[in-house]
């Protein structure tokens, strides 16, 4: 037996006073992402990590950089002094460009570079060379130039640069002022000198 309430209902729907109810078909299931396969370099680039330290706050002053620029191979490694770079990184950037094989550099000669930098207020230092592979110095000697057989350089204890617009003079009086080891003044070459040994003095080309 049909309701009172239904057939108010079917009447309101004869008179067209109301739509018809329909049918709610059940939502259909979500389809699945398609699965990719990843490439060796996709899993290589998931694997290495994404944290990194703290960025600076907005507003606060950035680290001033250190730039090095070796003349021999034309690259350029920034360094900030509060945190510099891996040994294997600086070892790197001071290979011997003939050869182009680093060795473990003396960490003091990073140091002596970023002072200079500071004690002359610039952000580039020229690195004219670093280490040198005994073949090569062997090579320079048989040319006649001014290099030692058992060179402080053949053993990553030296360091020969230079800063733009700062006398190659007064680059050496600050070194022989650091009482760190050897200082020499190329003043032709407009470079200096300085390495970890003994301290002593010289003058060349």
């Amino acid at each position: 037996m049909t309701s009172p309430r239904t057939l108010v209902a079917l009447g309101l729907v004869a008179l067209g006073l109301v739509a018809p109810a329909r049918a709610v078909a059940a939502p259909e299931p979500a389809a699945s992402a398609p699965v990719v396969a990843l490439s060796k370099k996709d899993r290589a680039a998931q694997a290495k990590t994404t944290r990194h330290g703290a960025p600076p706050l907005p507003g606060a002053r950035p680290a001033r950089l250190v730039n090095l620029f070796n003349q021999w191979t034309k690259e350029w490694l920034a360094v900030d002094p509060a945190a510099p770079p891996a040994r294997a990184t600086i070892d790197r950037f001071l290979r011997d460009h003939f050869t182009n094989k680093p060795t473990t550099m003396e960490p003091k000669l990073l140091a002596m570079l970023l002072s200079a930098a500071a004690s002359f207020h610039s952000d580039v230092v020229d690195v004219v060379s670093g280490f040198r592979h005994p073949k090569y110095n062997l090579i320079l000697r048989k040319k006649g130039h001014q290099v030692a057989r058992d060179s402080q350089h053949t053993h990553g204890n030296a360091i020969d640069f230079y800063i733009p617009l700062v006398a190659a003079r007064a680059l050496q009086a600050w070194a022989k002022a650091q009482q760190l080891g050897g200082v020499g003044l190329y003043a032709d070459s407009g470079f200096v000198h300085m390495d970890t040994g003994p301290i002593r003095y010289w003058a060349g080309e």
